[in-house]
């Protein structure tokens, strides 16, 4: 019966079930009440269908499906995906995810340590809804009004602390509200194909309150247990070299389509057209769209995400404080939607391990290796006592790499704030992970 929990079907009470009219679709009369009860269960079936696929992928006819309705049942109430998932939105996400969000912004900036307890289900809604606004802007007054009304009561209750004297004034205030936005949605899409640090949350919320809050930069972070460091799998190589010109020319084309409008969007014939060549091309020397995907991860995200981590993690454990211009070129890298290691194509890169396991196998070992060596990294510069030493390095990589992909997502629906705005806050978060607890 999929998502829904109850059938229109199965009970006396919703009904009697009609003859088929002459478009061969049942005609079932409910009553008032269970109509409503019809309007929760599509919506909730819409949010679960979210999640397993994306908002590209996700289908009215498969959401109707899902709660063993007639098609007609779905279109009769949301004739559009845009429509349906404004009334998510409005109807099932604000009362519960945005009431959470909403009240945990005032025990945030009332000086509360604990971390958030939201509706992690709805969150990776929005989080998928984030990711597809970037090339849908249909849904950008919905999808982006919602985190908007979440973050004009963020700033509120930051004015508050700020006429307090508790809050750093050399910060944008809505980069300050977004950063947390932007670590919960950044994890939403790393945890796709890895395990976040477990018992990390409490650490996280604190070492973000501190870069906000006017704290001295040597307070001691709460107590942590060590957790256990990532294995760093192998990862394979690409299995054709440069020397294919067609098979270069495939790649770079499959990189810029994946990159521009996601995986599941992204058509075979989208990417032959891209590099001048036909379908056939493509199947003569990959399996399919995820084999070529995966060539594109080893090929366009292998080298270059390690080497734009241990940037990140240099730049940490530098023993001078890296400089404003060099600090914005970083975070504009970061969430570039150009270049081979661009934002959207590590996003969709993401996307297609979810339900492809040929992809998985290659997208899961990449970011665990990634982050295991970044944390390593930061292991041997807390032992030569250039990070602090009160925060476990897998936290401080799990940080580093899931808030700025955040940032850009929650970004996003404010276009009047540039990437270089984010940059005094990274900063801060940089200089108190340089300096040892009192």
């Amino acid at each position: 019966m999929g998502y829904c929990a109850k059938n229109i079907y199965s009970s006396s009470q919703q009904g009697a079930i009609l003859p088929f009219n002459d478009r061969g679709s049942a005609m079932v009369k409910v009553s008032r009440q269970r109509s409503a009860e019809l309007r929760i269960e599509l919506l909730d079936a819409a949010g679960a269908e979210l999640r397993r696929v994306g908002y590209d992928a996700m289908a009215l006819t498969t959401v109707a499906g899902n709660c063993g309705l007639a098609t007609s049942a779905i279109y009769n109430r949301f004739p559009t995906k845009e429509a349906l998932v404004d009334a998510l939105l409005t109807e099932r996400i604000e009362p519960v995810l945005g009431a959470q969000t909403d009240a945990e912004a005032v025990a945030f900036w009332s000086g509360s340590d604990e971390p958030p307890k939201l509706n992690f289900e709805q969150l990776g809604v929005v989080a998928e809804l984030l990711l597809a606004a970037r090339h849908t802007p249909s849904l950008h007054d919905s999808v982006y009004g919602f985190l908007r009304r979440r973050i004009a009561i963020a700033i509120q209750e930051r004015e508050k602390a700020a006429a307090r004297g508790e809050v750093r004034n050399d910060q944008d205030p809505r980069v300050q509200v977004l950063m947390r936005a932007a670590t919960w949605i950044g994890s939403y899409f790393f945890g796709l194909v890895s395990e976040p640090p477990k018992r990390g949350e409490k650490a996280l919320n604190a070492y973000t309150r501190m870069a906000v809050m006017n704290l001295p930069f040597s307070t001691p972070l709460p107590a942590q247990t060590r957790i256990k460091a990532r294995t760093a799998p192998k990862i394979r190589s690409a299995e054709q070299d440069d020397q294919d010109k067609i098979y270069v020319a495939l790649v770079d084309s499959a990189a810029e389509v994946f990159a521009e409008m996601g995986y599941e969007a992204a058509a075979v014939a989208d990417i032959a057209r891209r590099a001048q060549l036909t379908t056939g091309a493509i199947y003569n020397r990959f399996s399919g769209k995820a084999g070529l995907m995966n060539e594109v991860i080893i090929t366009k995200l292998g080298a270059d995400a390690q080497i734009l981590g241990g940037e990140v993690v240099q730049a940490l454990a530098s023993s001078s404080s890296i400089s404003k211009p060099a600090l914005e070129e970083l975070i504009v890298r970061l969430n570039s939607d150009s270049g081979g290691n661009s934002r959207g194509l590590r996003l969709a890169a993401r996307d297609a391990a979810r339900h492809e396991p040929e992809v998985a196998a290659v997208v899961g070992p990449l970011q665990d290796a990634t982050l295991a060596a970044m944390a390593n990294f930061v292991r041997n510069a807390q032992g030569e006592g250039l990070i602090r030493s009160d925060i476990d390095a897998e936290v401080v990589v799990w940080f580093w790499s899931v808030n700025p992909m955040g940032a850009g997502l929650v970004g996003a629906a404010f276009p009047e704030i540039s990437l270089k705005a984010f940059s005094s806050f990274y900063a801060t978060a940089m200089e108190i992970l340089r300096t040892q607890p009192a």
